[in-house]
């Protein structure tokens, strides 16, 4: 159901022009959605601008009747499914019959009748979400929020729960009310799905549980790891068919999900099949094989991994929960963790890595390889978000203290505490060791950023920029992109200090439209910030003191020194970070800048 203020809907005039549109090409129109989309709502909508009858397939027999009687030439048939042998081939005929007359079917699938076009309601979007419960007249906690989907229904029986003072335990045990003034299957949220349940085969209901474990949605490719024991296609097809799974097209192809409602009815089907454990294991086998894949592969096609591994984000964070869970799963759970080191260090994801490399090191987990892996990394993170005493911690909890990767570490937190002759000797070591295991990424080519950083700090420029040209050079030979954005930063604040304010802005733009393409806010928001500097720009520096606020330790120490010696800049309104790039990346050039 829908909530309508006089004849508007919250968060559909695009779905209603849709309907329209379609009619101007065909005379069906099949409105499709999961349970609970408001499909009935919408349609009595355009009925009732239309002035045409509304029949309810609730009417059976009945129904045909009155489709037969109506010498309208726009008839509304609500609820296609619930007589759906009886109704389409009718409505099919009546088609046929009578060339003047155009039909709104409103289904949770497709009719399959020739000429039918469907118009699929999707989830409301955050901000009609909140409009919608604004006019319910409550505030829905945040972590609540979280949990429940943007289908109009379950935000209005959400509504009715927060009325009641409801706002914990299992999501579908809140989402009822009793005095529900729709049809009775929409009383409770856990009826309303119920009912396409019943009308699914054995197969589907149990690819629909099983894939109640993924988090974020899927490919067909995990869909088949997780949920199939034979091919998975044509029970993936036939929920998507009937709005269960929502299909969508992404960058890196073709991706499913379930609305949160239906995966928690998916989920209690799996636990009653006592399948909860073995499909989570299934689960966590499938990402933990992609983040190796990722891992091997980083080095040749780092956007390409980054698009795929940020939309996975919500599964390996489940799969790391469900192995952390599970009084044997340690060991995996710091194997996957550490294996992620390029999503958490190069995507942006610094704080969250830290975080979640906790977690795992208070699970305990067998020392090895493994141990020390998920240990370098939380060192890294711990160093990038400038904190070198939880770094040096968890470099010397490692077994084995001799990997350049922990040198390389040791380096950066030696020139965060101002040791720069050590930091310098630590790095030269390190870079032995990667020449000798032959590591260029991570290992190698991110030195440079350590080495150029230690000498900007001693104030040595020239040799700064020598380096610097170096390592890009190296960078743009392998192909490596990530590492070159930082030595592209780094290269702007040496040409800014030595009083070349364009070739500053040029490689700081570059720097900043490939942390753009990484999603990473501290890289952009340093990125914001210089060439706010460079550009005399107020709305770009309070743009960047706005994003740094929520970042501590993730500036860097040079930066606040070449900010606090630029020339004082008029105050302006900041941006979102996002419209902050965009700016910084078409902002007027410099009139000077005296260094």
């Amino acid at each position: 159901m829908i909530v309508v203020s006089g004849d508007g809907l919250v968060g559909r005039d695009a779905d209603v022009e849709g309907i329209e549109e379609a009619f101007r090409h065909t005379r069906l129109v099949t409105l499709t959605g999961p349970p609970g989309a408001g499909k009935t709502a919408l349609a009595r909508v355009v009925a009732a601008r239309r002035g045409a009858r509304v029949v309810d397939a609730d009417a059976g027999p009945a129904a045909l009747a009155q489709i037969g009687a109506s010498a309208d030439e726009f008839v509304v048939v609500d609820g296609c499914d619930r007589a759906l042998e009886l109704l389409v081939p009718y409505i099919g005929v009546m088609l046929q019959r009578r060339p003047e007359l155009s039909v709104l079917a409103t289904c949770r699938q497709s009719l399959a009748l020739p000429g039918e076009r469907v118009v699929a309601l999707r989830e409301l979007g955050p901000g009609h979400r909140a409009e919608l419960l604004e006019r319910l007249g409550v505030t829905a906690p945040d972590e609540l929020l979280r949990r429940a989907d943007g289908l109009p229904l379950t935000l209005v029986l959400l509504a009715a729960a927060l009325r009641r003072g409801e706002t914990e335990g299992p999501l579908l045990d809140l989402l009822w009310d009793a005095g529900h003034d729709g049809p009775p299957r929409h009383a409770a949220m856990r009826t309303a799905i119920g009912w396409s349940h019943e009308r699914c085969t054995p197969g589907e209901r149990l690819v629909w549980a099983r894939a109640s474990v993924f988090d974020g949605g899927f490919d067909l490719e995990a869909a088949q790891a997780v949920c199939g024991d034979d091919d998975v296609t044509p029970a993936v097809a036939a929920l998507v068919d009937k709005s269960l799974l929502v299909r969508s097209e992404t960058t890196e192809g073709v991706r499913f999900h379930l609305p949160a409602t239906v995966r928690a009815f998916g989920a209690e089907w799996l636990g009653r099949a006592g399948e909860r454990a073995a499909t989570e294991h299934l689960h966590f086998r499938h990402f933990r094989a992609l983040a190796r894949r990722a891992e091997a592969e980083w080095q040749g096609g780092q956007l390409r991994w980054y698009r795929r591994m940020r939309l996975e984000r919500g599964n390996l964070i489940t799969a790391l929960d469900s192995r952390l869970t599970d009084p044997g799963g340690a060991d995996d759970a710091q194997d996957l963790a550490g294996t992620l080191w390029f999503l958490w260090a190069c995507c942006g994801l610094q704080r969250e890595g830290a975080d979640q490399l906790a977690r795992v090191r208070r699970a305990g987990g067998s020392p090895g390889p493994e141990q020390d892996k998920a240990l370098w990394t939380a060192a890294w993170l711990h160093a990038a978000l400038g904190d070198p005493d939880a770094a040096e911690e968890a470099l010397y909890a490692c077994t084995n203290q001799g990997p350049p990767r922990l040198t390389q570490v040791s380096a950066w937190v030696a020139a965060q505490r101002g040791v720069f002759p050590e930091a310098l000797r630590l790095i030269r070591d390190a870079r032995e060791g990667h020449r000798r295991d032959a590591d260029l990424f991570p290992g190698f080519l991110p030195s440079y950023t350590v080495i150029a950083t230690t000498l900007l700090r001693m104030g040595d420029l020239p040799g700064a920029a020598r380096v610097l040209r170096e390592g890009r050079e190296l960078c743009v030979t392998t192909g490596e992109i990530w590492t070159r954005s930082h030595l592209d930063h780094l290269l702007a604040q040496v040409a800014l200090l030595r009083g070349d304010v364009h070739e500053a802005l040029r490689s700081a733009r570059e720097a900043l439209a490939v942390a753009r393409q990484f999603g990473d806010a501290a890289a952009s928001a340093a990125g914001v910030e210089l060439v706010g500097v460079l550009t005399r720009n107020g709305a770009l520096l309070a743009s960047a003191d706005r994003a740094w606020a929520g970042m501590e330790g993730l500036r860097s120490p040079v930066l606040a020194e070449i900010r606090d010696r630029a020339p004082a800049v008029a105050a302006a309104p900041g941006l979102g970070l996002d419209g902050a790039v965009d700016l910084a990346l078409t902002a007027d050039e410099p009139t000077g800048w005296e260094a």
